[in-house]
């Protein structure tokens, strides 16, 4: 991958740039659309841009505050669901990120989500927070969201932020062509839903169902970061939350259901990126569960963050087999 930086070389430390919103001006000598880059050429190939617009975090607008202290509320649409009409898991536990690092006022250490019951349009995700340790630099913290008393989803999280002398990276991204030379990764459903609103690039996984099985069990894509947000651990959240479709790829299709039981998301370090290479690495598929983890990196080699999950499948239903 041209560009990256070596396995083992320090972490950049700056600034928590990613809670604010980023002001640009506008480019007017190309008329280049928003979350573009300053001219040159970057390590996806495309002409790098200014940026021309403020951008915001992932559900900033979407998640308001309740009427009791540490609650909130995200009223649910397509746009936060899968394509199967349910709440998406990684935008349940983006929420639940969003909720624990403003009421916290540090930022996302890991969380992990259980993914309890099931959520649709319509209907109002309610989460609630508890600061269960606070300390000098790191806050302990949980979050619970339900829907009318029915409990959804539940998370425990570590937050907060330690600046120390060393710090490194040891593990490297895939080689991956730039997004432009791969082919458009097709949504599944017809619907509006999380995955459909973003473009998707796939770098490996197959194409048509029922492909031979993966002798390594590892797909990835480019997801480009929309154009409004700025790339922050709630909306890593949503790209963490695809070992599912990787479980699938990896024995070859001819599996039903693919649903996330839990995600975990270890931040490693925020940028900005136009796009994110979602590199699924499935362990196994056993007894209709599969486990894996997701590598997030971003379009220049550096790694943003960790993810894992464990994941059901089932065989695929027909009429002679309603189950």
């Amino acid at each position: 991958m041209p560009g990256r930086r070596p396995a083992g070389s320090l972490v950049r430390e700056g600034k928590l740039h990613f809670h604010i919103p980023i002001l640009a001006t506008r480019c007017d000598s190309c008329r280049c659309g928003p979350f573009r880059r300053a001219p040159d050429e970057g390590r996806t190939g495309q002409r790098r841009h200014h940026r021309t617009m403020v951008r915001r975090s992932y559900l900033s607008t979407e998640l308001r505050r309740g009427s009791t202290p540490r609650n909130w509320v995200l009223p649910l649409t397509e746009d936060e669901c899968s394509g199967a009409g349910r709440l998406f898991g990684g935008t349940g536990l983006g929420a639940a990120v969003r909720a624990l690092e403003a009421d916290a006022a540090r930022p996302l250490v890991w969380a992990t989500a259980q993914f309890i019951s099931h959520a649709e349009p319509g209907e109002d995700l309610a989460l609630e927070v508890d600061l269960l340790a606070e300390g000098r630099a790191t806050t302990q913290a949980r979050a619970r969201g339900h829907v009318d008393g029915r409990e959804v989803i539940a998370v425990f999280a570590t937050l907060g932020r330690r600046d120390v002398a060393r710090s490194g990276v040891w593990v490297s991204p895939p080689d991956a062509p730039p997004p432009q030379d791969c082919p458009p990764f097709p949504s599944r459903s017809a619907t509006r839903s999380v995955s459909a609103n973003l473009e998707r690039r796939l770098v490996r996984g197959r194409t048509v169902d029922h492909e031979p099985a993966m002798d390594d069990g590892r797909v990835a894509m480019w997801v480009r970061v929309p154009d409004h947000l700025v790339v922050d651990p709630a909306f890593l959240a949503v790209l963490g939350d695809y070992v599912p479709w990787g479980g699938r790829d990896a024995v070859g299709g001819g599996l039903g259901g693919g649903q996330s039981l839990d995600n975990t998301l270890r931040v490693v370090d925020p940028v900005d990126t136009e796009w994110v290479l979602v590199d699924v690495r499935v362990g196994s598929l056993v007894h209709g569960y599969a486990h894996g983890t997701v590598h997030l990196w971003a379009d220049d080699g550096h790694l943003l963050a960790t993810a894992s999950q464990t994941c059901q499948f089932r065989n695929p239903r027909n009429p002679r087999n309603p189950r």
